[in-house]
């Protein structure tokens, strides 16, 4: 099965460039691919969103004549942006499998979704929990038909597995340094405890985010920029992991956090559930707090003072290894492609 991976990233950097850390779980998810399958990639610029209609249209026809060039049997789309999704992909005579990792941001997303969907090609998701929010945001507006998606794919797989190593923090956080993701909100609800707490973090790579990481990067026990191993390294030294963003749509981070054998502490969406509930292997493995409540954070904190951290590293390397993520993978490559025979057919 040959795959065309169209791709972008921050700085335009190559894939395959493995001297800069990850900046993202998309980055992440490409790579995931990359490793694992026969995959052509294709980079297209990352600030294509400030690009024109007619170079926006010229590139989605690039995507389909480079599928085209290589003999691509599935082309594999992720993004929410017109150039992933939108009319001109549509088009592709090769089926396009469109992964969508967000939250809807525009109602535009949703009819491009749709149409997608009718010419044959298909759509899969990272969460049924995401999928309840495009639920919920279709059900706000008018003249927009229900949501038809192929299924959902599992976004990562445990990959490296460090030792247990002795607890230096009572818990840590990971997230990128911008007022969407605030990992710096564990400091500032912990700030008069005892409770010492690690943030692992990035300089911002756009201006948007600087007065963000100004008005936190005093800190104390923050850690900045480090490559992914040293980052799983200081991740098994906390003794719980806070997952900071309510609106994720799965959770690297957390999964990342359980196969290092850390229980996971998530800060609720205003209707009291989160996305990274379908990932630890046991709901002993974590604790669901209202967004940003200081009592019930730290009460979970210490809930998990004598949790068995092997257990938990065990129990998630079972649940998400690379076999299993590899078949959810192919079978939802399988349905795209036969999907789009019948519809031609």
């Amino acid at each position: 099965m040959k795959i065309l991976l169209p791709y972008r990233i921050p700085h335009d950097r190559q894939l395959d460039d493995y001297s800069v850390p990850v900046q993202g779980g998309g980055e992440m998810f490409y790579r995931s691919i990359y490793e694992n399958f026969d995959v052509e990639t294709y980079q297209i610029p990352f600030d294509i969103v400030n690009f024109d209609f007619h170079e926006k249209k010229k590139i989605a026809k690039s995507i389909i004549e480079k599928a085209d060039e290589i003999n691509a049997d599935v082309i594999i789309s992720n993004g929410s942006h017109a150039i992933d999704n939108g009319s001109d992909i549509a088009k592709s005579h090769i089926p396009v499998m469109s992964i969508v990792h967000d939250l809807p941001m525009f109602p535009s997303i949703i009819s491009r979704l749709n149409n997608l969907h009718l010419k044959g090609h298909s759509i899969f998701f990272v969460s049924e929990w995401q999928l309840e929010r495009y639920t919920d945001k279709i059900k706000k507006l008018q003249n927009f038909d229900n949501l038809n998606i192929s299924g959902y794919i599992n976004p990562d797989y445990c990959k490296h597995k460090v030792d247990l190593l002795d607890i230096e923090y009572d818990c840590g956080t990971i997230g990128r340094c911008n007022k969407q993701k605030r990992p710096f909100i564990l400091k500032q609800l912990l700030k008069d405890t005892d409770i010492k707490n690690l943030v692992l973090t990035n300089t911002p790579t756009t201006k948007w985010d600087n007065s963000y990481y100004n008005k936190h990067k005093e800190y104390d026990n923050v850690l900045w920029d480090l490559p992914h191993n040293e980052v799983m390294t200081n991740l098994s030294k906390c003794g719980s992991y806070f997952s900071t963003w309510d609106k994720e749509t799965y959770g690297i981070t957390a999964l990342e956090a359980l196969s290092c054998g850390v229980p996971v502490i998530l800060n609720s969406f205003k209707d009291g559930t989160h996305a990274s509930e379908i990932i630890p292997a046991s709901k002993k493995h974590y604790r669901l707090i209202p967004k940003d409540d200081k009592d019930a954070l730290i009460s979970a904190i210490k809930s998990f003072k004598d949790v068995d951290r092997k257990e938990i590293q065990e129990m998630t390397w079972e649940k998400h290894n690379l076999d299993s993520w590899k078949t959810n993978f192919e079978n939802c490559i399988d349905k795209t492609v036969d999907r789009f025979k019948n519809y031609v057919n």
